[in-house]
């Protein structure tokens, strides 16, 4: 049998090259950005107000344990830090720079910061190419005086940077999400900062996440290099405005998909989506066809909602590839199982019916009115341990499928909405309910990395109402919000599989 761990990459502390060393990485010019031992803070105040102080505020409120020396004009200290008045008064050459700054001193700070040795950098501050001709010219000028200090950095106009395992996080938005297998790369700030909540009611876990903003040096493409050689990251998501360098895109992506699956969110193809884009990063964009043929040549999977992005981007990271298109469907619920059922074959899925030998071994555990056939519909109120084990386990090893979808689910939710309390109208403790349900949980998340074949759910219960929900994401379960989006992740996993073919 295939072997495949379905269940996110554990958390760890402390620096990641204390652990294990990766010379290839570190060669990077990103290796140094995304873990710095030390960072020089330019633009933060004791104004509570001021960007470069949230910023930095949520850095040290995470937990960061590098050392951090804010650079100040005038402030002798800066969030409790003993602050410096210039670069050249820095006690040692911090990793990297993070720089907030009024757009007319960046070319300064960064000439300053190069002076002393500084290598790298992230550069928030706006007011470039994304403005027009006079911005091109200072961000040809910024370019400039990196390139003579021997200089890379992420931005300008970027929002900053995240990795879960450093305890690094530069954005303006406290980080809430788990380590996790997902890399995101985003020509948005947005997306990589006003998400986090939604990925973190989805159990949607990222590895680490770069706001690459206009592009000026490190890009799109030095990005997804550097992700691929990530061990902690199993897939790779971009969220896309335009790319700079289209041709060395095609030959690092379609590499890289050799190794782990990426997927694209691409919004330049239409007239309004070029236009906002140009304001927003001063991206210049393509034709869709172009894109959609680029992605498809490179084993690209193209996506066509920021949701979708981040839903497939986690079903790729922990779930085995879809190696045929049959699928099996299992729930309690009748209208979920044929709307799953109808999503499939919209999605160019099939839902086969059952030999009359695997419909025999399902019987003996299905309640009399439960059809067997495909979709498996164990009709409501039927526990939903078997739900959950021995019957996704027989249909896929049954060799009549190549993947399982399963609707409804249900944990605390189903039984405070029943029952009340539980303790009292069930002679048994929640305690030991819970602790049977996670056993069941474990089994089913095990079948993935033992049969080789995906399992994908929907539930109409989210992780903070529901600990079956909760219990599934964690363990590396995608659980969509309904049957049909669990049906089309299901059918974006096998698409990513034939693009990503030799």
């Amino acid at each position: 049998m295939l072997s495949f761990d379905p269940s996110p990459a554990r958390i760890s502390t402390g620096l990641a090259n204390e652990e294990k060393e990766n010379p290839l990485s570190e060669q990077h010019p990103l290796w140094s950005i995304m873990h710095p031992r030390t960072i020089a803070w330019v633009g933060a105040s004791n104004n509570p107000m001021k960007m470069g102080t949230i910023q930095l505020t949520n850095l040290l409120n995470g937990d960061y344990p590098g050392q951090v020396y804010p650079i100040h004009p005038t402030e002798e200290t800066v969030l409790g830090l003993k602050a410096y008045p210039n670069a050249s008064a820095l006690p040692e050459v911090p990793d990297m720079a993070f720089i907030v700054v009024p757009t007319d001193v960046a070319v300064e700070i960064l000439d300053d910061l190069g002076g002393r040795g500084v290598k790298r950098a992230v550069i928030v501050t706006g007011g470039f190419k994304e403005m027009g001709e006079e911005g091109r010219r200072r961000e040809a000028e910024l370019l400039s005086v990196a390139e003579r200090h021997g200089m890379r950095f992420l931005g300008p106009n970027c929002i900053g940077i995240m990795h879960s395992r450093q305890a690094l996080n530069t954005t303006m938005f406290p980080r809430f999400v788990m380590p996790g297998p997902v890399g995101l790369v985003s020509q948005s700030g947005s997306y990589v900062t006003q998400v986090q909540l939604y990925l973190q009611r989805r159990g949607i876990h990222i590895s680490q996440a770069i706001s690459v903003g206009n592009e000026a040096s490190i890009d799109v493409v030095d990005c997804m290099e550097y992700l691929a050689r990530d061990d902690d990251t199993r897939a790779i998501i971009l969220y896309l405005e335009s790319l700079r360098r289209p041709r060395r895109f095609f030959e690092v992506a379609r590499e890289v998909t050799r190794k782990k699956p990426v997927a694209a969110l691409y919004v330049g193809g239409t007239g309004a989506g070029a236009r906002a884009g140009g304001t927003h990063t001063g991206a210049m964009a393509g034709d869709d066809r172009l894109y959609e043929a680029l992605f498809r040549q490179s084993g690209v999977l193209r996506v066509n909602t920021i949701g979708d992005l981040y839903a497939v981007g986690y079903a790729l990271a922990c779930q085995p590839p879809l190696r045929g298109n049959r699928i099996g469907i299992v729930s309690h619920s009748g209208g979920p199982v044929t709307s799953m059922a109808d999503a499939c074959e919209r999605q160019g899925l099939e839902v086969p019916v059952f030999s009359a030998t695997l419909q025999e071994s399902l019987q003996p555990l299905l309640p009399a009115t439960a059809s067997a056939a495909n979709p498996v519909d164990l009709t409501f109120g039927f526990g939903q341990s078997e739900m959950m084990t021995a019957i996704p386990r027989r249909i896929l090893e049954s060799g009549e499928v190549d993947g399982v979808l399963i609707h409804g689910i249900m944990g605390s939710s189903y039984l405070e909405s029943w029952v009340g309390s539980v303790e009292e109208k069930l002679g048994v403790s929640r305690a030991q309910i819970e602790e049977a349900q996670a056993k069941d949980v474990e089994e089913l998340s095990s079948i993935p990395k033992h049969t080789g074949m995906p399992v994908i759910c929907s539930s109409f219960m989210d992780r903070d109402q529901d600990n079956c929900t909760r219990l599934l994401q964690d363990h590396g379960i995608p659980v969509l919000d309904t049957p049909e989006q669990a049906a089309e992740v299901m059918a974006c996993l096998g698409r990513s599989a034939s693009l990503r073919k030799p």
